[in-house]
């Protein structure tokens, strides 16, 4: 093995061979694992780089060298072990295990580097959890942004299957160690130096010219962070053997019905919006620009102006709006699981009183099991794209032209008689904000196509008011719309779907109905998604004073501080509430608390670090208010039922698919 046996490995570097310094130079970058290694380092640096020049902090060198501290220290942390290693055993499996951890290391590195440059944000492990365990449901996600990048896509097609051979030809025929044990003791007490100067540098220094908001998500090691939800989850995970909530199924909320004599019985049209934040109704924002049927709709009835979302997910929003409760935060699919009757929301509560529903959306039905939660929630009808069968109309790997459901839609809601509940949502302005070539060309750059998608969808509005109009439905139909998260476009990134801020977490939401809510009207108390569904009772003459909803009828003001929790999706995101003016956020990564006025920094600039008890508290309160969320679906339950003509869904414990039958 040219120098290594099982034993000792011969032809070693003395300490004082003659060229000594050249030779262990030599000898060092000439191993397999300290090219992977120093690979992965420049790709994760870069990558950093990249988005902190987008920032344009006051000294970009300064910035970038305080959120590239954390990954020098990782490093020069591996380094030192591996010198141990080489040290106590310098034998073929020593070599043989540094090169499988600097390949981990690599694939992490470039996993992260990409997820840097497509959020704005380092990869969580919370997310990989999230794609190991539903694999097909992202390789879509993945390929359109391949094809915006065809030169990287090149790259990695051509790069990995070398690396990968390069890797398994070393693990086979590893490289010697050819440094006596005393060099590589000095190296890793070199190296362990090293380390301590780093994060010593790192805690003192980095605060002073590294800003708040870009040190919570750059300035830490995203390879440190795999290593710590190796053995142990965020500290607002609920512990296993946390008691389940219970949520109430079908029959089960008590509730005053409207007089079947005086009661007014409208078709209600439930239009979820695709990304679209607060800032679509504020005058003076590209946004506002986009919407203009949207603001005119706003005008004619009644606007709520500070409306939140508890959790910035789709499928999170859903549960939300339609049961009046916080959905389960954890990163999974839960509302899926097929439960064994409907959960008691919006759709169970109208049709105590007749009212038959539908959903339809241009998104697959297979992506998180779609099927499967409308059924959950008890919708008597259930439409996806697969409906169509028509591949034309497909946008981006999620989206399609929202336009080619609104046919299937009227007809459903023509079909018969008496009183519906039709719920759509939107789907073009969700990355990677593709519009059909009958709208508009495409736009260039990912900000340009995010706003022509919000002209696409207020397009959408306008004609879907035009198709009840034609099918003299309008003075008949409430009208409810709102989205179901925001999209922020900062100089931190291209998209900030997963960081906090407002205009993440605030949305539009909008009642027009004619006669009954009057024009012009503005909410300005907060609100939240979970005040949808017991609003919309309200309306219609439910008495909800003892249905047990965690939202309320927003639609009389309310505390101004009412506290309204908020948290993103994966496993160790950041979490907090806002009450009043006051926002305060923890961030897992770091453990630091933020507190922001929104009042006098409304952009978030500015934020406070707060010390204990008062962090500790912010904390405690966010974990109490995760753990109470919990559902706890038994992992060995397994369940399968044909839904909607057209759907074989399957779920075990807390995962569910979908399968279209045509």
């Amino acid at each position: 093995m040219g120098g290594m046996t099982d034993g000792r490995p011969e032809n070693r570097v003395p300490l004082h061979a003659p060229g000594m310094a050249r030779r262990t130079l030599r000898a060092c970058v000439a191993r397999t694992e300290v090219f992977l290694l120093a690979a992965a380092l420049l790709v994760t640096v870069l990558a950093k780089l990249r988005i902190v020049r987008s920032c344009a902090p006051p000294s970009v060198v300064e910035a970038w060298l305080g959120v590239a501290l954390p990954d020098l220290a990782f490093f020069a942390g591996l380094a030192t072990l591996g010198a141990l290693a080489y040290a106590v055993w310098p034998r073929k499996w020593t070599a043989r295990l540094t090169l499988v951890l600097a390949t981990l290391v690599l694939v992490w590195a470039v996993l992260n580097g990409i997820w840097l440059a497509v959020t704005g944000v380092q990869l969580q492990p919370g997310v990989l959890q999230v794609v190991l365990r539903h694999p097909t449901d992202f390789w879509p996600t993945v390929r359109p942004h391949l094809g915006y990048h065809p030169r990287v896509a090149l790259g990695l097609l051509v790069a990995i299957p070398a690396a990968l051979a390069w890797v398994i030809w070393r693990i086979v025929r590893p490289a010697p160690a050819k440094l006596a044990r005393g060099w590589w003791v000095g190296g890793a007490a070199v190296c362990a130096a090293l380390v301590i100067l780093l994060l010593a540098v790192h805690r003192r220094a980095t605060r002073s010219f590294v800003p708040e908001s870009l040190d919570q998500v750059l300035g830490y090691s995203s390879h440190w962070g795999v290593i710590e939800s190796a053995f142990a989850t965020s500290d607002l995970t609920p512990a296993p053997g946390t008691p389940a909530r219970h949520v109430p199924i079908a029959g089960e909320r008590s509730v005053g019905l409207p007089p079947a004599a005086s009661a007014v019985r409208p078709n209600i049209v439930l239009l979820m919006l695709e990304s679209v934040p607060c800032t679509a109704a504020v005058a003076g924002t590209p946004e506002y620009e986009a919407m203009p049927t949207l603001n005119r709709l706003a005008g004619e009835g009644m606007l709520f102006e500070s409306l939140r979302v508890p959790v910035p997910q789709t499928g999170k929003a859903m549960w939300a709006t339609l049961t009046g409760t916080t959905p389960d935060v954890g990163p999974d699919y839960v509302e899926s699981v097929l439960a064994d009757a409907p959960y008691e929301g919006l759709p169970t509560l109208l049709a105590r009183v007749g009212y038959r529903s539908a959903f339809f959306e241009m998104s697959k039905g297979t992506f998180q099991c779609a099927p499967a939660t409308f059924a959950n929630f008890g919708f008597d009808w259930a439409w996806f794209r697969e409906n169509l069968e028509d591949a034309s109309a497909d946008l981006g790997y999620l989206s399609g032209d929202d336009f080619r459901m609104l046919d299937p839609a009227l007809a459903w809601a023509t079909s018969a008689s008496g009183p519906f509940l039709l719920m759509l949502i939107t789907s073009a302005a969700h990355d990677p904000y593709e519009v059909p070539a009958w709208f508009e060309p495409p736009a260039n750059g990912s900000r340009n196509r995010y706003l022509q998608a919000l002209r696409y969808t207020d397009a959408f509005i306008a004609e879907l008011l035009q198709r009840l109009a034609a099918h003299q439905l309008a003075d008949q139909t409430l009208l409810c719309m709102l989205g179901d998260h925001g999209e922020g476009f900062r100089a931190e990134s291209h998209r900030l779907r997963w960081i906090p801020y407002e205009e993440v977490l605030r949305v539009p939401w909008v009642l027009h109905w004619p006669g009954h809510v009057p024009p012009g009207t503005r909410a300005a108390w907060p609100c939240s998604q979970l005040d949808v569904t017991p609003t919309l009772l309200t309306l219609l003459g439910f008495d909800i004073s003892g249905a047990g909803f965690e939202g309320r009828c927003a639609l009389t003001p309310c505390d101004p501080d009412r506290r309204l929790y908020f948290t993103a999706w994966y496993e160790g995101s950041p979490a907090g509430y806002v009450e009043g003016n006051t926002k305060r956020v923890y961030w897992p990564t770091s453990g630091r608390v933020q507190e922001y006025d929104l009042a006098t920094d409304p952009q978030e600039k500015s934020p406070i670090v707060l010390e204990s008890p008062a962090a500790e508290q912010v904390v405690a309160d966010l974990r109490n208010w995760r753990r109470a969320q919990h559902l706890d679906i038994p992992a060995k339950r397994f369940r399968q039922r044909f839904v909607y003509d057209h759907w074989w869904v399957f779920s075990t414990g807390r995962y569910a698919r979908a399968y279209y039958v045509p």
